[in-house]
């Protein structure tokens, strides 16, 4: 390190020692200041929201105490359609409520706003238990309704006869728990949306009731750090620092005439989102203390730049001519032993630069064909580039066409989908969405198989999907024979609308109809077979269809159903239905390179049913590895499954 460097450093080290002793107490004051900020303002917000809530379950209890008072409800006998109808105009007068039911003393249903379960009986729950057990005029709950099938708040009161002296039945009305979001709201701290906090309400056991960062866990899941905030049952509200974030727990209390549920509202925010204004304030330190860098470096290289100026730069030149640049000049002004040296380097520098030019001739050449191999190569990679770029975007679309496997588990938990295209994208999809039509409920699950992969395939098959969700959604088709055939019909429209030649492009396809209420289950398909293992056998049931192409069956739309079959199912809980397309089947492989076949295909399902879906799923992937291994993919494969439940 020359001198010039260390008289440089010296000074830096004593203005960066002093600038960050300061900036270091004066962060450590604006942290604190900040913190008692964040705790007055959290305080302030834990206290609205218990008070909104407290306010929205009175107001609630008061809006059922006062239905329940009505006098058509009293007579529990009244006709059905009657008491139906007033419970639609209850409904109607409150968009707040989803729906509105009446109850005998025996929990069953009279009647319901929705024509939902009547005559069914309602199970035990907690309001059943403080109206009939406890005595109370009028109770909540918040539950996963089995009627409406999603959580609900239920507040309920008891109908008394019209003397007033019995209880005649009981009055349930029922509140999406999404409407207790737009009572809660958005809350941040100051008028900065990125620091939102998280807001949960918990009941006595731990339990989600309310989550604004993560609805899934409601009414499924112990709240995760209850633990943590368990031990906090002061009065109003409790603070608790962790290492990672800040919590503020306030206990339910008191509203009017409302009592409480026992619940718990929890607010929190990450750490680094509470104290992210740090870093402005940090900023703003940082460039108050930089004119001061700055002045002392310029007064640094002033002082170095009079003192050692020759001995610089003299220094310099012999680093430069270290590494080939003979043409520096050097500092032979003047005549101590500087100058003599200076004049001595100059000397020798000028002989090296003869020998050198020559030798950059030789390498000229050299170079020049470098570069012409060098711009192919570029060229090559960009080229490369682009298809595989636009490869992975098709592929992004393609999946986007998909529907997740939620969907499917959501109704039927153990299912699976394997989905492995042969070259990144493919011709192979498939289709499920829940549907509902006047009072039932169906499960539609398609498998398709277009004709080629690759890109036409991917072409095809999102035409396919596009053309499934505009016929079942918004032509309103829900007969798996009448789908094919209009699909049929579509896809022989897109494929010949600028010429007349008959183009026998297409799909083959699968489609399963089911009605969840009575597992009633309808089967069209048009080369794609349904393979059934009804729980307890042994053996596979397998409906074939016909060896159609949809999209180039000969005939109209009504002359392609009649060449259709439909196979009507009654299902069994643990039922397991098996759509697939024929790439698995016709993958090359094993000892002798041959096709896996469709019998081995079948015996595969047979043999692993016995196993749970998950480990099916695994078997059936484990085998097709070990088929393949020394042979690439041949089709693409598509192979989806689910037990009934």
């Amino acid at each position: 390190m020359n001198i010039y460097a260390k008289l440089t450093i010296l000074c830096l080290f004593f203005v960066l020692f002093t600038a960050g002793v300061l900036s270091y107490f004066a962060d450590q004051k604006v942290e604190q200041t900040l913190k008692e900020e964040i705790v007055a303002s959290m305080t302030q917000q834990s206290k609205g929201i218990s008070s909104d809530i407290g306010r929205f379950m009175f107001s609630r209890l008061n809006d059922i105490r006062m239905a329940a008072k009505n006098p058509y409800f009293k007579n529990i006998n009244t006709d059905q359609e009657e008491l139906t109808r007033r419970l639609q105009e209850l409904e109607q007068l409150n968009n707040l409520y989803y729906s509105f039911s009446l109850f005998n003393t025996d929990r069953v249903r009279v009647a319901d706003s929705k024509r939902i379960s009547i005559g069914k009986q309602q199970p035990n729950d907690l309001f059943w238990t403080k109206l009939q057990e406890e005595g109370q005029e009028a109770a909540v709950e918040v539950s996963k309704s089995e009627s409406v099938g999603r959580v609900v708040m239920h507040f309920a009161s008891t109908v008394s006869n019209a003397s007033g002296n019995a209880d005649v039945g009981v009055l349930v009305g029922r509140i999406l728990v999404d409407e207790l979001f737009k009572i809660v709201g958005e809350y941040s701290l100051s008028s900065d949306t990125s620091r939102n906090l998280d807001i949960n309400l918990i009941d006595s056991k731990g339990l989600v009731l309310y989550s604004n960062t993560d609805p899934a866990n409601i009414l499924t899941s112990t709240y995760s750090n209850y633990e943590l905030i368990s031990s906090l049952k002061e009065p109003g509200v409790n603070f608790l620092e962790t290492q990672d974030a800040l919590y503020f727990v306030t206990s339910e209390t008191n509203y009017q005439s409302f009592t409480g549920n026992d619940w718990t509202l929890i607010l929190s925010i990450p750490k680094d989102k509470a104290f992210a204004p740090l870093r402005q304030i940090r900023e703003q330190i940082l460039w108050t203390v930089l004119p001061v860098l700055v002045l002392t470096i310029i007064l640094a290289l002033v002082a170095a730049n009079i003192f050692v100026k020759p001995i610089v730069k003299l220094s310099q030149a012999a680093e430069e001519l270290s590494k080939g640049n003979l043409d520096i000049e050097l500092p032979t002004g003047s005549r101590d032993e500087i100058g003599k040296l200076a004049k001595q380097m100059t000397q020798t520098s000028q002989s090296l630069i003869g020998q050198i030019e020559e030798q950059r001739q030789t390498n000229k050449q050299l170079i020049d064909q470098k570069t012409q191999i060098e711009m192919q190569k570029n060229q090559l990679v960009s080229v490369s580039s682009q298809i595989r770029d636009s490869i992975s975007y098709a592929e992004r679309i393609q999946r986007s066409t998909l529907p997740p496997i939620s969907t499917l588990q959501s109704v039927f938990p153990d299912s699976f989908v394997t989905y492995k295209p042969k070259d990144i994208i493919g011709g192979d999809f498939y289709w499920f969405e829940r549907v509902r039509r006047g009072n039932n409920e169906y499960m539609i699950v398609a498998c398709g198989d277009c004709t080629g992969h690759g890109v036409p395939g991917a072409i095809m098959s999102i035409m396919g999907s596009n053309q499934l969700t505009n016929i079942i959604y918004y032509q309103n088709y829900i007969d798996p024979k009448k789908i094919i055939s209009r699909l049929d019909k579509v896809i022989k429209f897109e494929l010949q609308r600028e010429t007349e030649e008959v183009n026998r492009d297409g799909m083959e396809i699968g489609i399963c109809v089911i009605d969840l209420d009575t597992l009633r289950m309808e089967y069209a398909g048009a080369g794609i077979p349904l393979r059934l293992m009804k729980h307890g056998s042994e053996e596979l049931t397998i409906y074939k269809s016909p060896r159609q192409m949809v999209g180039g069956i000969d005939g109209d739309e009504q002359e392609v159903f009649a060449q259709l079959t439909k196979e009507t199912i009654q299902l069994d809980v643990k039922d397991r239905i098996f759509l697939s397309s024929d790439g698995f089947q016709d993958q090359f492989g094993g000892a002798h390179d041959k096709k896996f076949m469709s019998k081995n295909f079948n015996k595969l399902i047979e043999k692993s049913s016995s196993e749970s879906i998950e480990e099916q799923k695994k078997t059936i992937e484990k085998t097709f590895r070990e088929w393949s291994k020394n042979t690439s993919q041949t089709d693409d494969i598509c192979v989806l499954g689910f037990e009934v439940k």
